[in-house]
Parts: structure tokens; sequence; C-alpha cells
């Protein structure tokens, strides 16, 4: 592929953790919830050998079903499953209309908005995130 004939030295050049720390925070709203614990556990894997190709066959990769197209497929469990979505309202990402639309669907019992958190709640909102799960798990 284009990017692992020619993407190494770009690869190398954003694996630094300045360049991580920048690019969280783009979808984090919660600025405090990138340190540099988050960016040492996200960049140290990036460093070893071969991660770069991982990443590019990532990047030149489709991301597969959507979650609403997942959540339609006619294996889904439907009546079995329960599904509960939460999303920052802050997230860049994802649009809020779309997230709001997966509660049309038969089996997703709760769309929860948490406000004020971006793309990852369960890192930016943990106190949240955690009892919405212990609650689901009951």
């Amino acid at each position: 592929s284009l990017l692992r004939s020619k993407g190494q030295g770009l690869f190398d050049a954003l694996a630094k953790p300045a360049t991580v720390k920048q690019i969280l925070m783009e979808p984090y709203a919660v600025a405090e919830a990138v340190d540099d614990v988050l960016v040492d556990v996200l960049l140290t894997p990036l460093l070893t050998p071969g991660a770069s190709d991982v990443v590019f066959d990532t990047l030149s990769y489709s991301a597969g079903p959507l979650p609403e197209q997942q959540l339609r497929e006619e294996g889904f469990p439907k009546n079995d499953v329960p599904v509960w979505v939460c999303y920052g309202s802050s997230d860049p990402w994802t649009p809020p209309a779309r997230v709001e639309s997966l509660g049309d669907i038969d089996c997703v019992e709760r769309v929860i908005k948490l406000d004020g958190v971006g793309h990852c709640p369960h890192d930016e909102a943990p106190e949240l995130v955690n009892p919405l799960l212990l609650e689901f798990m009951e």
C-alpha cells in the first residue's frame, strides 16, 4: 500500500508524546483527561517493532459495518441482548443525531447523552460512565 511504502517517515514524526497529546485534544472535551499516563498508554505500543504496519493496515481498511448496521442485522439477537448507548455531547467525530437515532432500533433500551464529554467518555468522565456500567450489569 501507499501508506506502507511512503508513510514510515510521517509515522515516525507523529509518534512523539507532544504530537499524540495534541491529537488527543481534538476528540477529548475534558482536557484534563489527556495526561502523560494516557499518552504513554497509547504511545508505548506504537513504538514497538511492526506497530506502524498495524496502523497503516488499520487506516487502509474499511472500518466495517456501522453500529446501526450491526444492530439491525438479521443475526443480531434483538430481544435477547439489551443495548445501552452512551455518548459525549461534545464528541467532534460522531454526530449526536446519529447516536440518538440508535434509540429507534428495537434492542436499544437507552441512549444516554453525557454533557460536556467528548469521544472517549470512559476516559474523560469515568465518574459518569462507571455507574452506568454497574446499573447495566444489574
